[in-house]
């Protein structure tokens, strides 16, 4: 009888022990792919816990802290566009511009990086095509008032030149100018 209590006590008392070392079972398809069924529907914290479980247990783990990279970078990028021009860049008309209506008046933002080549007043080619569907809305929008900016995505610590920027707005501005009244060269 002494021996069962003894069996049964050891039992109990080991009980708490065993509970602590269950191991959950991965979800179906692993977790690798369940980080990336939850990065597709933009559930990045959670992506990013599945992910480091996948490099936890081997499953894909090099493509897994690749995914974690990503979605880091990815999060830093959103904060700094949003940060930058108060709206995000996700919400842009195009990657060029985005335009937004402020008491009464269209405020319109260019990136300078997505539209002049690096260091330059220089057009890039696909560059020309969003300035003129800008042009277009302001031609048919003449009444409406307009305040440009360009938006420099560069690191703010390190200042761009005042003498290029004026140039580039000078540029934009003469773009615009000449192609909202049709004026533009023909080739």
């Amino acid at each position: 009888m002494k021996a069962k209590i003894r069996v049964l006590t050891l039992a109990i008392c080991l009980l708490p022990l065993a509970m602590t070392f269950t191991v959950a079972a991965p979800p179906p398809g692993g977790y690798y792919n369940n980080g990336m069924d939850l990065y597709k529907a933009g559930r990045f914290s959670d992506a990013v816990d599945a992910f480091d479980q996948a490099i936890k247990h081997k499953d894909n783990a090099q493509n897994a802290q690749e995914y974690i990279d990503r979605i880091r970078k990815e999060t830093v990028e959103r904060i700094r566009n949003k940060a930058l021009t108060g709206v995000n860049k996700a919400n842009w008309q195009s990657k060029f511009f985005f335009m937004n209506e402020v008491d009464g008046r269209v405020r319109v933002g260019i990136s300078v990086q997505e539209l002049f080549e690096r260091d330059s007043v220089n057009f890039r080619p696909e560059a020309v095509d969003a300035l003129k569907q800008l042009a277009a809305i302001f031609e048919k929008a003449e009444a409406a008032r307009f305040d440009i900016e360009l938006i420099n995505e560069v690191n703010p610590e390190t200042p761009p030149s005042p003498t290029l920027t004026a140039q580039q707005l000078t540029t934009v501005m003469s773009y615009l100018s000449l192609a909202s009244r049709d004026a533009l060269p023909k080739f």
